[in-house]
This record gives structure tokens, sequence and C-alpha cells, in this order.
């Protein structure tokens, strides 16, 4: 079972079953994403990551943007495969917001190249961990009036947490937005306290660019 067979099964199997139907045809990773973070080198496997659309359903109310390719088994011999370890880095990236998004593509899309980018380390840093904060600076739809400016990564809010492929397992990370005043106000008292008070305002796990500051 080479690489196109277990992106074919991701894509075509498990996500549908986990996420519902598909809205549009996913859309790859654009070479041109990566200009923001300077003069990088880009691996033509990059741009075979694509983001996944798909509809509301009767278990979530939310839009959903899901990453497909990070799980990719990049390298490895398929008699290599360990159903028992992680496929590729063992991630993929998810968004979730209230209304049909272009510009949750557009974000997502950045977040994983930046992520590419920092596990290649092409950027300083270390790869993007659960709590982790991701400053945009500018609005996270592009609208001035929006006061989300910065993304955090957390852990699935409701399952699926994870999934498997035959080429191993796969968890989920999700990216929720933030104000400024959130930010700080979690560099002050923790981001379980400002999850907590999203959580209250049904702010999260769903990115809600009208919304107002909760702190």
């Amino acid at each position: 079972m080479d690489l196109a067979a277990i992106r074919k099964i991701r894509e075509k199997d498990v996500y549908p079953e986990l996420f519902g139907e598909a809205n549009r045809p996913p859309f790859k990773l654009q070479q041109e994403v990566f200009g923001a973070f300077g003069d990088v080198e880009v691996d033509a496997h990059w741009l075979e990551f694509q983001i996944c659309e798909f509809k509301p359903t009767a278990e979530r109310a939310s839009w959903l943007y899901v990453t497909s390719g990070y799980s990719d088994p990049q390298g490895v011999d398929p008699a290599d495969y360990n159903p028992n370890g992680e496929s590729g880095v063992g991630v993929e990236f998810f968004l979730e917001t209230e209304e049909k998004a272009d510009w949750a593509i557009m974000r997502l899309q950045s977040l994983l190249a930046y992520d590419l980018l920092l596990a290649d380390g092409q950027v300083d840093g270390e790869p993007l961990a659960f709590h982790d904060v991701i400053p945009l600076n500018h609005p996270v739809d592009g609208n001035d009036r929006c006061q989300i400016m910065n993304m955090v990564m957390i852990p699935p809010e409701r399952p699926p947490e994870a999934f498997s492929l035959p080429s191993g397992n796969v968890m989920l990370a999700g990216f929720v937005g933030i104000t400024n005043a959130e930010r700080d106000f979690a560099a002050q008292f923790g981001m379980e306290h400002l999850t907590d008070k999203l959580r209250a305002a049904e702010a999260c796990p769903v990115t809600l660019p009208k919304r107002e500051s909760v702190v």
C-alpha cells in the first residue's frame, strides 16, 4: 500500500466517516503561503498537503477545516508501516468556524506552513504544541473590526481525538482564535483559565471573528 493509497483512505474513507460530507474539493497548500516567512526552501511534498472543508452535521453545528498530509508516511517503505506507531509526524490540524469561510482555509494553510518550517528548522522555535499562542499580527478574517489577532493550539473538545491509518496512528490538534487581551490574560493566569472563559462564552472551540473579548 503506497503513499497515494494512504492519502485516498484518509480523505475518501476516514475523513467522511469522522467529519461528514465534504463541501468542496480539497485546497492544496500553495507555494505563496510560505512567502510570508521569508526566504525559505519549500519541500515539494508539502505542496501535496491539503485543507479539507466539511459541512455541519447533526453532531457538530460548526463548519470544519482539516489538514491532510502531515500524517503521510513520507519516505517509509510500505513494508515498514507500523499500525501501532505514528503515521508520518502523527498529527493533522483543524479549525472550526460558525459559517463557511474562505479565510479559515487560508489561516489553516498558514498555520500548517508555519509548523512545517518550525519542524524543518527554517524558522526559530519548536514545533507547535497544545496551548501555544501564535500571533497573527492582523485580524484573523482580514476585517479591520475583528479583534481576533492570535491563534491557540488546543486539543479536541469533542470526539474524535485521533484516528488510525494502515500506516499508523494520527492525533488531531485544533486552533481557536483569541484577542490580544485574552492572550495577555492567559499569560498572567494560565491558558486553562482562559479556555474556561471561552467555553462559557461559547467561543471555543469555534473561532468567532465578530465576537468581543471575554476579558
